[in-house]
Order: C-alpha cells, then structure tokens, then sequence
C-alpha cells in the first residue's frame, strides 16, 4: 500500500498546475471591437468600389460626349462671364450644356498616382436639378472596357432677406454616388483628392462664385442656374 501511496504521490507532484486564461482587459476589448469596425468599414468600400464599376448613365447630363477627344466649337468663356457679372451687378444664367462645353474646352484632365498605368481619366461633368450641383467625375480602364463614376452632391443654403438682400450660409455637400449607389459624406471623403485637384483647375472661377453668393441670389433648377443681384430684374427664361 505504501508503494502505490508513494507512486500517487510522486504522479501529482509531477503535474503541471492547470492555468486559467486571465479576463480580457479594457484595452484589448476596444482593439478588438475596432479590428471589427474597420473589417466592416472595409467590406463596404470593397462593394462600394466594385459598385462604381456600374456607372451612372451621363446620356442625361447636357453637353455630355462619351469621345472626351471630340472637343465643341465656340461658346462663352464662362470665367468672364462671372467676372463681368460681379463688377457690373449683372444678372447672368448658365445652363448646364454650357458648364460641360466650357469644361470640354478648358479642363486638363490626367489619372495620376498608382492607377495612372492602366485607368484613363475620360472627363468630369456638371448636373443641374432642383435639389443641387452634382459633380460627376468618369474615368474608364480600357483592359476591362468598363466605365468608372464617382459623384458628390453640393446644396446652396440661402435666404432672401426683406430688404431684397441675400444671407448665404454656405455650400453644403449632401451626398455623393459611387456608380448609380448613393453613398454617406464619410465615404465621399475617400474620392475627396479627384475632387479637389478639380477645384484647384478651376480656382479661379470658384472663387469669383463664392464671392457672389454672399450678394447675388443663386437659383438652381433642371438645367440652369440663375445668378441675380438683389436690385437686378429677375431673368425669365428663353421661349
């Protein structure tokens, strides 16, 4: 008996104690719940990436030319126009055939960064609607034959005071579409660098219009916008 004592014994003392996994800390609780945010977060932009490969159809938008190389004859020179209108209080309306000519005509546009080797940039585009300015830039890789949209919608918030002037607060973006799929500001942001390299080209004009909307009443409706100083007759349209 004492033999198989001692040999108990002797098999005990030689097992290794059995260790408990420690509770999960503060930190590693948040790491984790993170890992699954941006796991999510980049599922989306996948589909939402592969989704832009559905483009919007442009055959709607005014001045639209699926062949970028065909460039239009004649036209305003739509910086001028603005200029004249600021110094002079002149009431003035573009339509959104002519926006897209002017940029047809002016607009330099290059894919640049990794994807410049095989994508093309093709052009960026204007539509005007009741509800805004929305800015549509399409490129295509030509290896797929497949065309690539991307969009943002820009709102214009003014109010008319009663003594005929103008309080702008300011341009607001709404929303944004990757291909024919609406998608939240957060992931307008992700396309934000296409869109300023477009601001940029047109610094100038842009910051002529700024300067009007804090003076001029801004008028955005299917196909035109109407730029109005508070003492200028309000523009009837063209029959």
């Amino acid at each position: 008996m004492a033999g198989k004592d001692d040999e108990s014994k002797e098999r005990k003392e030689g097992e290794k104690p059995k260790l408990s996994a420690p509770p999960p800390t503060k930190k590693s609780i948040i790491l984790k719940n993170l890992l699954y945010v941006l796991l999510v977060a980049l599922t989306i932009v996948g589909i939402l990436a592969y989704l832009s490969f559905d483009p919007q159809d442009l055959s709607d938008v005014e001045g639209y030319e699926s062949d970028s190389s065909r460039l239009p004859v004649g036209g305003r020179d739509l910086g001028a126009v603005l200029k004249d209108a600021e110094k002079n209080k002149r009431a003035v309306r573009i339509t959104e055939e002519e926006l897209n000519k002017y940029l047809r005509r002016t607009l330099k546009f290059e894919q640049g960064g990794w994807f410049k080797s095989f994508i093309t940039a093709r052009g960026a585009w204007i539509k005007l609607e009741e509800a805004g300015i929305e800015v549509i830039i399409e490129r295509e890789i030509a290896s797929w034959d497949r065309r690539h949209t991307v969009s943002m919608l820009l709102e214009i918030e003014q109010t008319v005071r009663e003594d005929g002037g103008v309080d702008t607060t300011g341009l607001k973006r709404k929303w944004g579409k990757w291909g024919r799929s609406k998608v939240i500001n957060g992931f307008v942001m992700l396309t934000q660098p296409s869109f300023r390299a477009l601001k940029e080209a047109y610094s100038e004009e842009i910051k002529r219009f700024w300067r009007m909307l804090g003076s001029f009443q801004i008028k955005i409706s299917d196909g035109e916008i109407k730029l109005t100083p508070p003492e200028a007759a309000p523009l009837r349209k063209k029959s």
